[in-house]
């Protein structure tokens, strides 16, 4: 089976300090994720592209062996919906550098809008864009992109498929890269992330993340689910499940229970 790195996506939440941060004292939260969990997925790129001071940051604060995940800017995938957004993604680009040069970056995350059909010369377009250096994992939205030709293009460029557990799609366990990436959203009402999985939930994923990691493939997962500090504690849940080494990454946070 090829390596699995489980963790949340992002850190920084204050409804986490008491279940999952310490509830007194000044603190590095991400310091101490990175006693957690071996990866995290930033999604405040997808608002605003901070300085590239931030990335530099990461990389002195976490150990060499931590990876991120970051998605792509919104002003790329729902502004300019692929199209004309060579400055906005030299600019993220750019912020990934730190990263990339560091070793630290396991993919970057395009996150598509469930406005946007596929279209076959518009993704080539885009894709022909992305620096072949860079792992980019894709997440579809709407459901005309789990065509044949959809897949058929992310292995052409050797990008992941996002398996998403989500309400709207199918799951499809489509392995279309040299790495797997999967996102737990959740199932709440009216808010999908507003969600904790049961045991049995996670259980049954099990199967399904063997087969994604099957061989020497890379699997990256996370949890969305961040309200109350459901994710960390779904995440850290389903380490246990898999049975997965702890050596380098011991939990020492007060996960919820």
């Amino acid at each position: 089976m090829g390596t699995i790195r489980i963790g949340t996506s992002g850190w920084d939440y204050p409804e986490w300090v008491g279940p999952v941060y310490p509830p007194r004292g000044k603190l590095d939260k991400l310091r101490f994720y990175t006693g957690l969990f071996p990866i995290v997925e930033v999604n405040s790129t997808f608002y605003r592209l901070p300085p590239t001071s931030y990335a530099a940051s990461w990389v002195r604060r976490t150990p060499s062996g931590f990876r991120f995940a970051l998605k792509f800017p919104q002003a790329i995938t729902h502004e300019r919906r692929l199209v004309g957004a060579d400055t906005e993604l030299r600019q993220f680009l750019e912020f990934l550098r730190p990263l990339q040069e560091s070793h630290r970056l396991a993919a970057a995350l395009l996150q598509l809008p469930p406005s946007l059909p596929f279209e076959p010369a518009t993704v080539r377009g885009f894709y022909e864009q992305l620096p072949p250096e860079i792992p980019v994992a894709v997440e579809f939205r709407e459901p005309s992109w789990l065509s044949p030709e959809s897949f058929a293009l992310l292995r052409e460029f050797h990008l992941a498929h996002v398996v998403v557990d989500e309400p709207h799609l199918p799951v499809r366990l489509e392995r279309t890269a040299s790495f797997s990436y999967l996102r737990f959203h959740g199932h709440g009402q009216p808010v999908w992330y507003d969600y904790r999985y049961s045991d049995a939930e996670l259980e049954g994923w099990v199967p399904k993340i063997r087969e994604l990691a099957e061989s020497d493939t890379e699997l990256l997962v996370f949890f969305n689910n961040h309200f109350r500090g459901d994710a960390a504690a779904n995440a850290h849940r389903l380490t246990e499940l898999l049975e997965l080494p702890s050596e380098a990454w011991m939990v020492r946070g007060r996960l919820p229970v």
